[in-house]
């Protein structure tokens, strides 16, 4: 942050420098993360599966992901609606003056920036256009259900035929990982690039100026992360909180250094398997289906920011509105791609179903665009820490599985 609004104070014009060599390396982590996604899902998933041992097993985990599921989103959009109707954001003076400009900048150039394009940055993307699917988060669903299917074969599957098949998957889980490791040990000075070229881009104005915002997504997503997970842990099951926080480290610096779930998926799997000691059938099914199925702290960003929107264009919600708003959210938070802005088309369905104009001067989607890159790191944290919280109710309520 110091370096990128000191470089912006000091030369506006160092912008197309950082572009050329700085930032291109945070790129190729997000890039490198997003090609791991897709071997871990295809190996870790259906290893889960078969590692259930039968049917009935699996069943059994699925409901209790599914009720936990739907008890932390609407938990969370409580709290979202909750604290926004109590502190009213969307009213606040400093929200009606004129936003800032962000720095134009043209597209990166340069040879770094150019070799490091020439990786996929959204993989699913790819290969829905080479199958006909219309959207990533399609291509992310169809490549879930291959690999919940395969495990099931695999599960049902005679002993001497499936042996090898799981070994083969182990292996390539066991290659990911270690590259998970490199990755890891790579991962501040990425986090540094990231972050200095955004508070380059953005500056220090339009945060100031969504100050009030900004501080009432963080304040609903730290109440949802520090108070409702562990009371979750606490009356549902007897794991050790401090255990719980010293293992989920690694998991949550990643999904604020990706923005993304789906990224975060193998380091997720691996702080399961490892620090929380979680048993593998429970986690991958777990982690793998919430990447994409579990966004509750997604649900409570689009709570915060629906209502902060409609109060900031002059629009009280009546009772009925915000229990739309609720639904709308649960739905969104089950059914939005786990990728960096995922939400944004989300938000726009929602507040056009309510008669809110998200183009309507001085407020609509286009006010939060400058610091929505910073809260879907935030709220890319809570979604993966509630997927953890669920892996270990999960794994507590089926220890009969063993």
């Amino acid at each position: 942050m110091v370096a990128g609004l000191g470089l912006r104070a000091w030369d506006p014009g160092a912008g197309p420098f950082l572009q050329a060599w700085i930032e291109p390396w945070g790129d190729l982590f997000l890039r490198i993360l997003f090609l791991l996604v897709i071997p871990v899902l295809l190996t870790a998933l259906p290893l889960g599966v078969a590692s259930a041992g039968s049917l009935f097993h699996l069943g059994r985990t699925a409901l209790i992901s599914l009720a936990m599921t739907l008890l932390l989103s609407s938990l969370s959009v409580v709290v979202a609606l909750g604290l926004v109707n109590v502190w009213k954001p969307g009213k606040a003076p400093a929200i009606q003056a004129p936003p800032p400009q962000e720095l134009n900048l043209a597209g990166s150039s340069g040879p770094l920036a150019k070799a490091v394009s020439l990786i996929p940055d959204d993989p699913f993307g790819l290969l829905a256009g080479w199958f006909g699917f219309s959207s990533s988060a399609k291509m992310m669903l169809v490549l879930l259900a291959v690999a919940l299917g395969w495990g099931v074969v695999l599960m049902v599957s005679p002993r001497k035929l499936s042996a090898p098949l799981q070994a083969g998957s182990d292996r390539v889980f066991g290659f990911c990982t270690k590259i998970i490791d490199g990755l890891i040990a790579w991962a501040p000075g990425a986090v540094f690039c990231l972050t200095c070229m955004s508070f380059f881009r953005t500056g220090p104005g339009l945060l100031s100026y969504l100050a009030v915002f900004v501080v009432a997504v963080l304040l609903a997503l730290a109440l949802q992360a520090f108070g409702i997970y562990p009371a979750v842990l606490r009356g549902l099951t007897d794991y050790n909180l401090k255990k719980f926080w010293a293992g989920v480290r690694q998991p949550m610096s990643t999904a604020f250094a990706t923005a993304s779930s789906n990224a975060t998926l193998p380091v997720s799997i691996r702080a399961a398997e490892g620090a929380l000691g979680l048993r593998p059938q429970v986690s991958r099914f777990v982690l793998t289906a919430g990447a994409s199925a579990n966004q509750n702290g997604l649900a409570l960003y689009e709570g915060v920011t629906v209502l902060f929107l409609a109060q900031s264009a002059g629009v009280d919600l009546n009772l009925g509105q915000q229990a739309i708003v609720a639904g709308w959210c649960i739905i969104g938070s089950l059914g939005t791609a786990g990728v960096p802005g995922g939400t944004l088309p989300i938000l726009a369905a929602i507040l056009a179903s309510l008669g809110v104009d998200p183009a309507r001067t001085g407020v609509g989607i286009a006010l939060i665009l400058g610091v929505d890159r910073f809260l879907d790191m935030c709220r890319t944290c809570v979604n993966v820490l509630g997927d953890l919280v669920i892996a270990v109710v999960a794994d507590r309520w089926s220890k009969g599985n063993r």
